[in-house]
């Protein structure tokens, strides 16, 4: 399996485990799970957007891992409907939610909802010849 491969099942998985969580969350209405829920959506996002840089012909050792290396991989390599994504993921899951605790459920479900998107256009990319 490829390093794209392996970064998006892992974005996958983590995504299936968000809305586990959100489910729980809502059912219990209980916004500690949110946070969580909204905690493993942006890990699958960081994961889902590391595909997308592998897919645009980054090697994996040069994937820059900070907040500030991932929005400069972003502007640099993404189409601007998934540089948009990302950022608007970045500032609802990991801000306004997981820090801020500022989201209700409709939002979070809604952020999810956009997660899967983003996924789903990684996954549609073709991949760079290196």
């Amino acid at each position: 399996m490829s390093e794209e491969q392996l970064h998006l099942e892992d974005a996958k998985k983590l995504y299936r485990k968000a809305v586990e969580e959100f489910e729980i969350a809502r059912e219990k209405s209980d916004r500690i799970f949110l946070c969580d829920a909204c905690a493993k959506g942006w890990l699958s996002a960081i994961e889902a957007t590391y595909a997308l840089v592998l897919k645009k012909g980054v090697e994996e050792e040069e994937l820059l891992k900070t907040d500030w290396g991932r929005r400069y991989m972003v502007h640099r390599y993404a189409e601007k409907e998934l540089e948009l994504y990302y950022f608007s993921l970045r500032d609802n899951l990991h801000i306004e939610c997981y820090y801020e605790r500022a989201l209700d459920f409709d939002e979070v479900q809604i952020q999810l909802n956009d997660l899967k998107y983003y996924i789903e256009k990684i996954e549609e990319l073709e991949e760079v010849r290196r």
